[in-house]
């Protein structure tokens, strides 16, 4: 028998998209599908839509929230799936995509699994495709320039959440790229589905349109888990934070040879 799989999607005046983020839930045919929609009491007739499908749905809910997270949360809160994803009401999946998520891990021991997700325009051409990778060996770029994944195309097992916890609800931009670094830093890397799952609209009303809000965010990661790295991890950190916030985003290779030597030349002076 294949896992129950629990789909949450936050919703707020997304009418212009939400039907094809439900039809694209639904049309999947899992057999074993918890589907809920949170709506923050939307008045663009997302409503209309969700009541259309509501015999299809295991909850939904139109009310004030205090955000996407806090949407999220809730719904979260209520799964009964053994497997959760969520997708948001401007994005959608592809066929199989459950199929093959759900696949990869049963077949393995992960925590999570990531595919890649085909990002489109207002007009559905496409614009690029987000493959996800593991993170690189040198921890402090996880936070420097956060590592992540294509949130769309991620599948969890509940149990990641009920061993790490929520989303942050104090983060309304990164709270997934957060939620990836907290399993990493704890050990739990993702399998990786060579396979896109998920489309990602790009358009003027979505909220990753403007990035300002996502960069300030960004920033809350070093505090965050700077204690996490080894001593020398957090001696880059510091330099490259520096250089970061100065508007330099790569290290150049002779700048990291002078760095070397210099701290070289520090440690004998001591």
């Amino acid at each position: 028998m294949s896992p129950r799989l629990t789909i949450v999607t936050p919703s707020y005046n997304q009418a212009a998209f939400l039907e094809r983020t439900v039809r694209s839930v639904l049309d999947q045919g899992y057999v074993y599908l918890e589907y809920m929609i949170v709506d923050g009491g939307s008045e663009d007739g997302s409503v209309e839509i969700i009541e259309r499908y509501a015999d299809r749905l295991a909850r939904w809910v139109s009310e004030p929230d205090e955000g996407q997270t806090d949407a999220l949360n809730k719904g979260l809160a209520r799964a009964t799936g053994e497997i959760v994803a969520y997708i948001n009401s401007d994005d959608y999946y592809l066929p199989g995509a459950f199929d093959a998520a759900v696949q990869t891990l049963v077949a393995g021991d992960a925590l999570w699994v990531v595919g890649s997700a085909r990002f489109v325009d207002a007009a559905g051409t496409e614009t690029e495709v987000w493959r996800p990778r593991l993170p690189p060996k040198a921890r402090h770029w996880w936070i420097l320039h956060p590592w992540g994944v294509p949130q769309a195309a991620t599948f969890w097992r509940r149990e990641a959440f009920e061993r790490h916890r929520f989303f942050r609800q104090d983060m309304h931009y990164i709270f997934d790229t957060e939620f990836g670094l907290r399993l990493a830093f704890a050990g739990e890397l993702p399998t990786l589905i060579d396979r896109e799952l998920a489309v990602r609209v790009v358009h003027e009303e979505a909220k990753s349109w403007d990035r300002k809000p996502f960069d300030r965010e960004e920033e809350l990661l070093v505090p965050l888990y700077e204690a996490f790295l080894a001593p020398n991890e957090r001696r880059w950190l510091a330099l490259q934070h520096a250089l970061k916030r100065a508007g330099v985003y790569r290290v150049r290779p002779a700048l990291i040879r002078a760095f070397r030597q210099n701290s070289a030349k520090l440690r004998r002076g001591a």
